[in-house]
């Protein structure tokens, strides 16, 4: 009995700790709307809208201590708060962590050696300075066909130092 006691505890300690998906960072899903967000948050958030009343670059909020930049889309031609979701979620803090137990500082290799049975890809950056792509800094991508979404590790000098998790618009 205490050994099973101890197993529910220890599995669900590591899904307490899976905060990075292809479709979430923490309680910040992907397709959430504005409106929900304010709620979770309790926070009443200002967008900057373009001239074709679309929002304009990343909402930056603190939730919970972990700050987040947030991209935002809207469904149809209505670009109004309630119809605002969640497109984008960045965030290089530190606490956060995959189910894997991918973290910001981990390497190129520990991503490889988890993700390589999944569909990845990996993507040397571009330098705008010297015209050529650079190994620097890099994209690591795990790419979620079946929610269409996919998670993006920024990688400088083969270390995570940002998780990205946004919808795969390849192809569209």
């Amino acid at each position: 009995m205490k050994k099973l006691l101890f197993m529910t505890a220890f599995v669900a300690a590591i899904f307490l700790q899976a905060q990075v998906s292809t479709t979430r960072i923490n309680d910040i899903k992907l397709g959430m709307k504005l409106t929900e967000l304010e709620k979770l948050t309790g926070q009443k958030f200002k967008l900057k809208l373009n001239e074709y009343s679309y929002p304009d670059g990343d909402l930056t909020i603190v939730s919970k201590g972990i700050t987040y930049k947030v991209g935002f889309m809207s469904n149809g031609e209505d670009a109004s708060p309630t119809n605002l979701t969640v497109y984008t979620i960045k965030s290089s803090d530190s606490s956060l962590k995959t189910l894997s137990g991918i973290k910001i500082g981990s390497s190129l290799d520990e991503l490889i050696s988890k993700y390589k049975n999944l569909n990845i890809s990996i993507y040397d950056g571009y330098d705008d300075k010297t015209d050529k792509r650079t190994k620097a800094f890099r994209y690591f991508n795990i790419e979620d066909q079946d929610s269409g979404s996919m998670l993006q590790f920024y990688l400088v000098n083969d270390k995570v130092t940002s998780f990205d998790v946004m919808y795969n618009d390849e192809g569209c």
